[in-house]
């Protein structure tokens, strides 16, 4: 059949063997030198002397290779290692079935055993290709996919799943019906085989909503360690549907918040620590992707709370005045910000805090009437000891409108306007909304019922009654301070990468889309010694495209693949494509944006005759190189 491969031609030599093993048994020693190469031969353990005469009398159930009693010469298994062999004599009288149970009671007993995981997979392997070849192609793909779980880098289950798909009529060079069967199997409980047909989905796109779904399946089934690796994956990946990618970010946090309740329940404080402010970043990212993210707000909540009764610092707490906040819940928000006031009054961090609470206040319809009163009291303050602040003077027009002042809500937001009408997307909006909007270029006065504004005639310091200047052009994109950066820059320069980090995290939340900020982030973990974080902080500016951050960005990515890619370039040396082909996929994961991976890749997909898989390795190289 053309979809029963076992190639002796470009298989039989890639064997894998395992590392000798010795147990004791009844007094004498057990050596056995297990192993089964990729065309699936298995090699008979020969028992101890002790052992010889002896025979094993096994009934076969459902092994497919016949009925009856079967003699066998391997001890009943008492150990890992024994069932591991009892499989492999089981697997060479042709009893798949009864071989693969043992090799998965080798496995449970020792999970973490490679040979083990290869050797079940072979046997599975070679159970399908029994089942192809009497065309019985869905059992054959249960096994297929059993293999592939095993050993996600059998490409020859690969290949055979991919036949046995096409022979009962469907495309599996089809992303569209790969993530089907994945989503049936997954919402079925059938998480394995979800999870072979997303990783499939994964070679195949290399997006983030495909990594994404993998991981949702393997937290499923418990695998966290894998889930955790295939989200910081996810994340640092293209994404087309931003409530998609809020999810992947909210689903991190939910995986690090599980992982500090593990630290602080074995009494590691600072990990758990660590692990909850890791938690809060990536909740805090799904809420800025999706503001609306009920989830998301409250696991930040739970996380800021868990932080506060370890530590109550001042940067605790003024986590949990920010999730408070975004939850709309304004009285505990403004207590948490009260605690922060008593640690650090004078901390840039907590006035800028302040004037988000203040926004967020005057634009939640559902606050109640004294807590609005309270931030207006608060922006008038502000406003008389700076007229010219368009942002507090687009906060007290915004709150004014809110408590039906229509008149001065205008003449606040004509005030800000002439300052910066960018200050707030709702700014020119509001002006329009309250029907007082003038075209680019006419008079706008400052606002006389706001406070410390002067009035229409004198506004400019002209003569009363005179017309106020005419408003500036409109410019395409808000201009930034350029000394926005000379704090963090100052840190920087004097070797502090924390308060350099503290000082760029506020610049980014303020503004999402400040390229140079998210930049500058990459350069102080990259100094920091956190490639991962570095190289994400410059994928997120090249996307924004700062000049510098493409450059940038590869130099840390080929600084994170030098293991894979000396590992690699070992493997090929000695002849062993296929682990050099799994090196080189790694390395193209870590650094999607690199172009030697997928060169690499490419180049020994083609030497294995992977034709498929080469040419989608290819065209991310051509797109790269488009780039």
């Amino acid at each position: 059949m053309a979809f029963y491969i076992r190639s002796l031609k470009t298989n039989s030599l890639l064997r894998q063997t395992s590392e000798t093993r010795s147990l004791s048994h009844s007094g004498k020693v057990l050596v056995a030198a297990v192993f089964l190469s990729l065309s699936l031969s298995y090699i008979c353990v020969q028992p101890d002397a002790d052992a010889k005469g002896r025979r094993a009398t096994h009934s076969a159930g459902g092994g497919g290779g016949g009925g009856g009693a079967v003699m066998l010469t391997t001890p009943n298994p008492q150990n890992p290692l024994e069932h591991n062999n009892r499989a492999v004599e089981l697997g060479s009288k042709g009893l798949w079935a009864d071989a693969i149970r043992e090799h998965e009671i080798a496995l449970e007993g020792d999970p973490y055993n490679e040979q083990f995981k290869t050797n079940l997979s072979g046997a599975c392997l070679r159970y399908g290709d029994m089942l192809a070849s009497k065309k019985k192609y869905y059992e054959a793909m249960v096994q297929y996919r059993k293999a592939l779980f095993a050993d996600p880098a059998n490409a020859v289950a690969d290949r055979n799943l991919d036949e046995c798909l096409k022979a009962s009529g469907k495309n599996p060079d089809d992303a569209k019906v790969r993530h089907q069967i994945a989503e049936t199997a997954e919402t079925e409980g059938r998480f394995r085989t979800a999870q072979v047909e997303y990783r499939k989905v994964c070679r195949m796109t290399d997006d983030g909503a495909s990594h994404a779904d993998l991981a949702r399946s393997l937290m499923k089934d418990g695998q966290d360690v894998a889930a955790f690796e295939e989200l910081k994956i996810a994340v640092n990946k293209q994404w087309n549907d931003k409530i998609e990618q809020a999810k992947c970010h909210s689903m991190l946090g939910d995986l690090l918040w599980r992982y500090a309740k593990v630290a602080r329940d074995r009494g590691d404080r600072q990990a758990g620590l660590k692990r909850l402010q890791n938690a809060a970043v990536s909740f805090r990212r799904a809420v800025t992707l999706n503001p609306l993210y009920s989830d998301a707000i409250q696991g930040l909540k739970e996380v800021a709370r868990e932080a506060v009764s370890i530590s109550g610092s001042f940067d605790n707490h003024l986590m949990l005045a920010g999730a408070y906040q975004l939850s709309g819940d304004f009285e505990h928000a403004k207590m948490e910000f009260e605690e922060c006031w008593k640690k650090n009054p004078n901390s840039p961090a907590l006035a800028r805090a302040r004037r988000s609470f203040h926004l967020a206040v005057v634009m939640n319809p559902a606050t109640p009437p004294a807590v609005l009163a309270a931030s207006l009291q608060k922006a008038e303050d502000l406003l008389r000891q700076n007229n010219q602040d368009p942002e507090m003077l687009f906060i007290y027009g915004r709150g004014k409108e809110q408590q039906g002042d229509k008149t001065t809500a205008l003449k606040a937001y004509q005030a800000a306007a002439s300052i910066n009408p960018h200050i707030h997307p709702d700014l020119l909006q509001g002006i329009s909304r309250l029907g007082g909007g003038p075209a680019p270029g006419t008079a706008v006065a400052a606002a006389p019922g706001a406070p410390g504004a002067k009035s229409a005639g004198t506004a400019a310091g002209g003569a009363p009654g005179a017309a106020a200047p005419a408003v500036p052009a409109v410019p395409a994109e808000p201009i930034l301070d350029p000394r926005r950066f000379s704090a963090a820059e100052g840190k920087m320069a004097a070797g502090d990468s924390d308060g350099a980090k503290k000082e760029l995290d506020a610049l980014v939340d303020k503004n999402p889309k400040d390229a140079h900020a998210w930049f500058l982030l990459g350069r102080v973990a990259e100094k920091k010694g956190s490639l991962d974080d570095a190289s994400s902080n410059y994928r997120m500016a090249f996307n924004l495209k700062d000049p510098d951050a493409k450059d940038a960005m590869r130099q840390v990515d080929l600084s994170r693949i030098q293991n894979l890619k000396q590992e690699a370039e070992k493997q090929e040396a000695s002849g062993n494509l296929i682990a050099a082909a799994s090196n080189w996929k790694d390395a193209a994961t870590i650094a999607p944006m690199l172009p030697l991976p997928q060169k690499k890749l490419s180049e020994i997909l083609q030497k294995l005759g992977d034709s498929k898989e080469a040419e989608r390795a290819l065209k991310k190289l051509k797109d790269l190189d488009k780039d």
